[in-house]
Formats: structure tokens, sequence, C-alpha cells
């Protein structure tokens, strides 16, 4: 509720907010920092209903939430993202602090995780199950759905394999009615499909899964992140590049045949569990620590698109994730397969229907005990109007004999409509 303490301005106060406005005109406003925004009332509103959709939703397969640092120490990013990636070399934000260490403003939220699992002794007692949210920090080139601050949910799987995640899994592929649980069980992928189809519900619950379709693609096993070079090549925005790769062979003509065959039954269990997707050849993750299965929900293009496969099939990226097994070796814990993913939650409220209405203010308006003179409520009435500019819908006025008798005057103010309502009353009162 919005609070308004009535109060009647004298010769001083008005003086002194006269003043005040002079200073203010002659002082240069700060802007926001480029790249950033405010979230005011109706924008934080709608983020925080995607947020409590999102973590409803992991938490029905049992996932949990945890916190990480927005700082950490350089090194542990430029360790798993790879010194050569454009996070590294172009996108961070980085700085020396006081005592001379570089530190970093996290550009992304998977690495933080693992780095608290390992440096907590945590990886010894696996799986663990775990969600994250809240801002990352990226120099990039500020447009639709892309902020140099930026809000991320995110879900990380870790230690994907073993008998516990095994039955849990068998749960999921007996609801999508899946015939070939033991073929995928033979080649570890089960989880991917679990980790997918949660993605999935996520979208659903947000009314936008119609909006998004599903791209996948493998980039082999851990072997790959050889060739780390070759696959940033292919996820260069650069028309040069761009142009390199039209004709180059594809990622899928270089699997092993157990990549190849584990790809295949990612394929066949989404099938299974009637879960669309897009095979895109082309697509990769910006970053070093993945290998095998990758996918990205995209936006959907406009109906009268072209569409030629594989390619990206338009729009923006809102939720993206894939299979990765050397992370958590390469920050000192044992080797560990890994399964995630993240979405933006600025891209997510992008497609998101909004509300209609936007959440209702209701001021409360006190006249204190034995001020119920005319004069006084003619005042009160001054700041419901006041209020109604500002956006408020409803006052509820606190008088002295109202208080006596345990009620309170409620103020509609758009129609103008006045209605006593009990203090015990007052807790379920739907303003509308």
């Amino acid at each position: 509720m919005l609070g308004l303490t009535l109060r009647r301005a004298g010769p001083a106060q008005a003086s002194e907010t006269r003043r005040w406005l002079t200073v203010a005109a002659k002082v240069k406003a700060i802007n926001r920092v480029r790249g950033t925004r405010d979230l005011l009332a109706d924008d934080s509103q709608q983020h925080r209903a995607v947020l409590d959709v999102l973590q409803r939703t992991v938490e029905r397969y049992g996932f949990r939430s945890i916190q990480t640092p927005l700082l950490e120490y350089t090194d542990l990013f430029s360790r798993s993202l790879g010194d050569g990636s454009d996070i590294v070399m172009k996108e961070m934000y980085t700085f020396n602090d006081n005592s001379g260490k570089s530190v970093t403003l996290r550009p992304e939220g998977t690495v933080g995780i693992m780095r608290a699992l390992v440096s907590n002794n945590l990886m010894f007692s696996l799986p663990h199950k775990v969600s994250y949210s809240g801002s990352m920090f990226r120099y990039e080139r500020p447009q639709r759905g892309r902020y140099r601050e930026f809000q991320q949910f995110g879900v990380e799987f870790v230690g994907s394999t073993g008998p516990s995640v095994d039955a849990e899994v068998y749960f999921v592929m007996l609801l999508g009615e899946s015939c070939c649980y033991s073929e995928l069980m033979q080649t570890g992928v089960v989880i991917s499909l679990q980790v997918i189809a949660m993605a999935t519900d996520a979208l659903n619950s947000l009314g936008i899964k119609s909006k998004v379709v599903l791209e996948l693609n493998s980039l082999g096993d851990s072997e790959s992140l050889e060739r780390g070079s070759v696959l940033r090549i292919l996820d260069s925005k650069s028309e040069i590049d761009q142009k390199i790769i039209v004709d180059a062979p594809q990622l899928s003509d270089f699997l092993s045949e157990e990549s190849r065959m584990r790809f295949d039954n990612v394929l066949g269990g989404l099938d299974a569990l009637g879960i669309t997707y897009r095979h895109n050849p082309r697509l990769v993750r910006g970053l070093d620590y993945y290998s095998n299965t990758v996918f990205e929900f995209i936006e959907q293009p406009a109906s009268d698109a072209p569409s030629t496969e594989g390619a990206t099939v338009g729009g923006i990226a809102v939720l993206a994730g894939g299979c990765y097994d050397g992370l958590a070796e390469s920050l000192g814990g044992p080797a560990t397969a890994c399964v995630g993913w993240a979405a933006g939650v600025d891209r997510l409220n992008l497609l998101r229907e909004k509300p209609t209405e936007s959440i209702r203010s209701v001021a409360v308006i006190p006249v204190l005990a034995g001020d119920n003179s005319n004069h006084v409520l003619h005042e009160a009435m001054r700041v419901a109007q006041a209020a109604e500019r500002y956006g408020s819908t409803h006052a509820v006025i606190l008088g002295g004999a109202e208080i006596d008798q345990q009620i309170v005057k409620v103020k509609n103010l758009d129609k103008r409509e006045e209605t006593q309502v009990s203090m015990e009353e007052l807790e379920s009162f739907e303003f509308h």
C-alpha cells in the first residue's frame, strides 16, 4: 500500500519547496548507465511474476535455489570460459580491487555455481539439483531483449549419472510413455531429456511455448573442447566469419559413433515425450565448457518468414543450455557429468501476454482522533485526489470515530464510490 500522511503545508514548508525546485533546476541530472534499466513498479511486478513461475516449475522437479556472489575472481571465468572467447576478451566488466586483485562482475551463472560446489566440498555428495537467479553483466550493444545488466534464471543438474538419477528419470520417461528407456539408459542421455522437458514445462507455464521453437545440436564428446577456436568461428556474428562457414562441413560430419548414437537417442527421447524440436547443425554455444548436446529455445519467426534446414529460425534465444563434463575438473573438482540451462528474464517477459491491469495502489489517509471537522475532511479528500493523480485506485480513510468502531472508509477513486469496511474484513477486501 501507498501510505500518505495528512499534513497541511505552512509558509515555511512552501518556501523550502520553492528553494529545492530552484536548486534542482540548476543541477545536471545523472542518468543511468547505458544498457541498464530502472525496473519501476509494473516492470518489477512482471519480472517477479516470471521468476515465480520459473522457480515453482523447477521446484516440482526437485531443484533448490542457491545464490552466489556478483563478484568473482577474473581467473574463474578466463579458466572456464576460455581465454579466447568473446565473453572473456570483449564483454566482461573487469577491474582491480583495492588490493590489486583482478575481479569481474559475473557474465553468466553456471561457472559461479560450479565454483561454489567445488569450494564448499560438495562434489563428493552427488547429485545436486540447483537453481539460481540474479543480475549478470556483459558489455554488449544494447538492443531488443539484451542489456548490459540482465536478469537470468538458471538450473544445473550436477552429477547427472548414477542409480538414483536413473530411477528419477525413469519416472519422467514413463510420463512420456517412452518405449526406448533401456537404449537411452545405455547412452546416458536421459537426464538431458528431463532438463529439456523441464524447460518446456516452464515455457508452457509462462504461456509462451507456442511462441518458441526448440533447436538442438551435438558438439561431440569432451575432445571437441580442443576445437574451441573452430566452435568460436561457428558462433561468431561477424559477417566475414559467416561467409566463411556457409560452405564449411557440419559438426555432425565429425562426431564419433558414440556421440552420434547419444544425440540420436536424445532426439528419439524427445519424440517419445512429444516435444517438438528442430535439428540445427550450425548451433553452438559460445562457452568452451559445453560438450555433446546443446540446445536453445528460439523466438518463432513471423508466419510468412522463409525457413531453411539448418538455419536459425529468426528471433532471440530466450532459454539455452546443454551438457558439460569437464567444468568441475577445470576448477579443481572431480570430473563430473552435468547439464543445465539459463533463461533471460527480460527476453521471456517480451513474449508474455502482459496483464491488462497493473497492480492496484491504495492510499492510506489517516485523520487523527478529534480532527473530524469539515476542514480536515476536506483536506483528506484533497489528498485522495492527489493520490489518484499519482496512480492510486482507492483510498482508505482512517478517522478517529471509525477507529473506535473498528471500521474504515474505502473510497473508489475511479467510480467515486465509498464503502464502509470492518477492520477484520479489510485484509481480504478486493480493491476493484
